[in-house]
């Protein structure tokens, strides 16, 4: 976590960490895909990890890659093609966008 002027400064890859884990967070609690109970036990937990891992610039990057290895694996075995995989495979692309992303620089005086 990077601070400046004794204020919290989130870094990119953090800030999208805490976007997607409360989006997951929200998404799992609340029924918006119709999905099967046990997917929404994962959805919440992915957003309880995203939201305690936002915390450290290294910790947001490693969420990033936890989120694309694991849910492209998912999105990769599976056959059919479904709201799960769907769903899927939007989480992996967000772990994607999460690991790439460059930190801002810095603002000069």
């Amino acid at each position: 976590m990077a601070l400046l002027n004794d204020q919290f400064e989130f870094t990119r890859p953090q800030a999208l960490t805490l976007t997607a884990g409360l989006l997951q967070l929200a998404f799992g609690w609340f029924d918006v895909f119709g999905l099967d109970p046990n997917y929404h036990v994962v959805q919440i937990g992915v957003g309880a990890l995203g939201v305690a891992m936002a915390w450290r610039h290294d910790l947001a990057r490693m969420y990033g890659i936890l989120l694309l290895l694991s849910f492209g694996m998912l999105a990769f075995s599976l056959n059919d093609l479904t709201t799960e995989s769907f769903l899927e495979v939007r989480t992996a692309l967000i772990g994607l966008v999460i690991t790439l992303a460059r930190p801002a620089k810095h603002a000069q005086n």
